[in-house]
């Protein structure tokens, strides 16, 4: 191949020049890249004997450059030609046979030896992880990817101060293969020391204390503290977190965490405008005092009004106990219309959290009064007193963008009749997704809902813990909550809902995707009156810094209809 660049002869005038490449294509991809040849092409100030030396030490450069990929006996010559008053550098490569990992010599050494069960555990782990063979070709990116994994399974536990001792690659040209060499000195076992908080000033230490679960005397592990700082750093007082251990030289071997912060204002206001292809236009205001009663509890005021939907509501959040649960109080007010159906909901409760690696829990009360009217102007007025929980599991390689594992969600609620409540029911839903990785980059998926509530009278049982379906990140095709039980010009909810959605997406070009799915569901009275639609439909994905972002164009097969989304990944 040929390349155009600038040089500059002694007097200056400036003097063009080609630069040919003879190698396989994945070769010439990286000298192209790296050879300074290409690098300096356009450097103003190089003259014909820069250039020159530039040729010259080529075989040199591309050489190194070649043994990273595993040709360590390749063959490179390298000229330049001026003819015409232009000049031409020509690089020919023969890479030769790739080099082969012929022994690997690997040892673990220092105090870890101490403890030969934990040592004899710890061979397993680091031998099981490694990125090369005996046999594989050796490039230098696998046996950097080989250290660095084995360092880090080492660093992860008891041995902060773990390092390499020695690392070592020998090549034999001849026959093409390499002997590695490794020999890591664990460093000696620490506990962990006394913990600093450093940062505060505006808040209570004791809204940090309470979420920090560090035994002063235990087992060092990375991933604690890993976990502290992000716990942290999910605080809306913190802006940042950085949690440290600070090893100490000598004996005895504690290793002090310290703990630093970074507050952010009392005071927030947040306003956002929108739209949802759901309810149309939206604007937004939240206002948060992160701090009452010095307390670090949160208070906050929020704001909301798209086109079919406007609500207010008060809260107060408070700080996580020791036990590891936050609680949650609030009121609020709703009114919407959306399908002919007006409801206007006066609510409040208490909700206490746990959140673990993988699973939320939630459990709480809440009180509802609800105005719901139809479009024959039929009122209706449920109130209860409603028990909640929900339990919500994610295992997924990735929570931003998904290729692989699942979400399982499951939710109870229920109320008894007399309790502050109309008529008693029990409701029960679950929500699962399934994720798979196809190939290098594509992604399918499936999505089953199923919810139930188990009640005598719906009329008297507020609207939230009825089913609706239709819409973005429901069934596509078909108008937000528009499926369930049409009565006149109004779709009212239903005691039973069942959606299910398949979809595969197709790597296009870098971050975006292309996907095609089905979509299938409906609420209904009961499931002899279930009459399940089905939608189709096209779009794109991009995954942005927050998440996949949706664009889709659906097709309602039973409503004969076409309709456009916009959406973020699946929310849970």
């Amino acid at each position: 191949m040929f390349a155009a660049g600038v040089a500059w002869a002694d007097d200056g005038e400036p003097v063009s020049y080609q630069v040919q490449i003879d190698a396989p294509s994945d070769i010439e991809k990286l000298l192209e890249r790296y050879l300074d040849l290409y690098r300096w092409r356009d450097e103003k100030k190089t003259t014909p004997d820069s250039l020159q030396l530039l040729v010259d030490r080529t075989p040199e450069e591309a050489a190194s450059l070649l043994r990273t990929l595993g040709y360590f006996s390749a063959k490179i010559t390298s000229k330049l030609v001026h003819e015409d008053g232009r000049y031409r550098a020509t690089v020919s490569v023969d890479p030769g046979p790739l080099t082969r990992v012929r022994t690997i010599d690997f040892q673990l050494t220092g105090p870890i030896t101490d403890d030969p069960d934990y040592y004899k555990r710890a061979l397993e782990r680091l031998e099981a992880g490694w990125a090369l063979s005996e046999g594989d070709v050796f490039t230098q990116s696998a046996w950097s990817d080989t250290k660095q994994r084995v360092l880090n399974r080492i660093l992860a536990r008891r041995y902060l101060t773990a390092h390499i001792a020695r690392s070592e690659v020998s090549v034999d040209p001849a026959v093409n293969t390499a002997d590695i060499t490794l020999v890591v000195d664990s460093g000696p076992a620490y506990v962990l020391g006394p913990v600093t908080i450093k940062g505060l000033q505006r808040y209570p230490e004791r809204i940090v204390t309470n979420r920090i679960d560090l035994q002063e005397g235990g087992e060092y592990r990375r991933k604690d503290l890993a976990d502290l700082q992000t716990d942290l750093q999910s605080m809306p007082q913190f802006g940042a977190a950085v949690v440290e251990a600070e090893p100490s030289p000598t004996p005895p071997y504690v290793a002090p965490v310290v703990v630093n912060l970074q507050e952010v204002p009392l005071n927030k206001l947040a306003l956002s405008l929108g739209y949802s292809t759901n309810t149309g236009p939206r604007a937004e205001a939240q206002y948060y005092y992160n701090n009452l009663l010095d307390r670090g509890w949160v208070g906050g005021i929020r704001a909301k009004l798209d086109g079919d939907e406007q609500e207010g509501e008060l809260s107060v959040d408070f700080p996580q106990f020791k036990s590891g649960y936050s609680h949650r109080a609030y009121v609020n007010y709703t009114s919407s219309t959306v399908e002919g159906l007006d409801t206007q909901t006066y609510k409040g409760g208490v909700f206490r959290t746990r959140k673990e690696d993988l699973i939320d829990r939630t459990l709480g009360i809440e009180y509802l009064r609800e105005r719901r009217v139809n479009a024959d102007d039929q009122i209706e007025r449920p109130q209860a007193l409603v028990a909640y929980y929900k339990w919500i599991r994610r295992d997924l390689d990735n929570r931003r963008d998904p290729k692989k594992g699942n979400i399982l969600q499951l939710e109870g609620a229920g109320a008894v009749q007399g309790l502050a409540t109309d008529e008693s029911f029990v409701q029960l839903y679950g929500q699962g997704v399934q994720y798979w990785k196809v190939g290098t980059g594509d992604v399918a998926f499936i999505r089953l809902e199923l919810g139930q509530n188990f009640t005598q009278d719906p009329s008297k049982v507020p609207t939230d813990y009825l089913f609706r379906a239709g819409g973005a990140n429901s069934v596509r095709g078909y108008d937000y909550q528009s499926l369930g039980i049409v009565n006149g010009g109004t779709t009212e909810p239903g005691r039973v809902l069942a959606t299910a959605t398949m979809e595969y997406q197709h790597a296009v070009y870098k971050d975006w995707r292309a996907a095609v799915f089905v979509d299938y569901g409906d609420a209904a009275d009961s499931w002899r009156s279930y009459d399940g639609q089905t939608g189709v439909g096209a779009g794109a994905r991009w995954v942005s810094p927050v998440g996949v972002l949706g664009a889709d164009l659906a097709y309602g097969i039973d409503a004969e209809q076409w309709r456009f989304y916009f959406s973020l990944g699946l929310t849970f």
